[in-house]
């Protein structure tokens, strides 16, 4: 595992950022990925604390398997396109309790599409040295996307600056879509078929839901 730094500015977090990017650029693992443990990560965040939540579950039944949580304090603010500096310190905490890592992990936040294409989902699977994948509940500022049908599975490509870093998916009619992007070691299309299995009656995959609703529960156990 990468030591993890939180920069002391945001020059220094971009910094950071770019040379992710730039030593995990070209290193994508192209193979198929045939993931036996998928673990979902959030953060719920209380008045100086963060709430960070793992749970591991079988693929591709989805399983329980285990769950894991930890408490730790706010180093980094609230600034969109670097969250991983705020939610990954506590997130690490949580990944340390764990008994057996998972083979790939979803994360609620970006990936690839990302300013500097290295959002949470790249930042935390470059640091622990596992598969990931980025879904997050809406675009940033920069990105461009049609709304996509409005059935299960129907997607349009997300742009940044004429590249393609991802793709806005409908995962449950009825419901808003996602944007799914490749993070650590995983492709795009792998990125938007495991989300799609790991999302069955949820509009976000079900170890997210599961991770959480557990980091919430802790807050509200520690603060009321």
């Amino acid at each position: 595992m990468e030591q993890f730094h939180v920069p002391s500015d945001l020059e220094e977090a971009r910094r950071i950022q770019l040379a992710i990017h730039s030593k995990i650029d070209g290193d994508s693992d192209d193979s198929k990925i045939s993931p036996a443990l998928v673990g979902g990560t959030d953060t719920s965040y209380g008045i100086s604390s963060a709430y960070a939540a793992v749970v591991v579950v079988g693929f591709p039944n989805l399983d329980f398997f285990s769950r894991v949580e930890a408490r730790g304090a706010i180093e980094f603010p609230y600034l969109p396109g670097y969250l991983s500096f705020r939610e990954i310190p506590p997130l690490l905490e949580a990944f340390s309790l764990l008994p057996d890592p998972p083979d790939l992990i979803l994360v609620h936040g970006h990936g690839y599409a990302h300013p500097r294409r290295a959002g949470l989902a790249t930042h935390l699977g470059y640091i622990l040295k596992i598969a990931s994948i980025g879904i997050a509940g809406r675009k940033m500022a920069g990105m461009h996307a049609r709304e996509p049908g409005e059935s299960r599975g129907d997607s349009s490509p997300v742009m940044m600056e004429g590249e393609r870093v991802g793709t806005i998916l409908r995962t449950r009619q009825g419901s808003a879509p996602v944007v799914v992007s490749a993070g650590y070691r995983t492709t795009l299309a792998q990125a938007e078929e495991i989300t799609l299995a790991c999302c069955r009656d949820t509009r976000f995959p079900l170890p997210l839901v599961l991770a959480d609703r557990a980091a919430a529960r802790m807050r509200r156990r520690c603060e009321g």
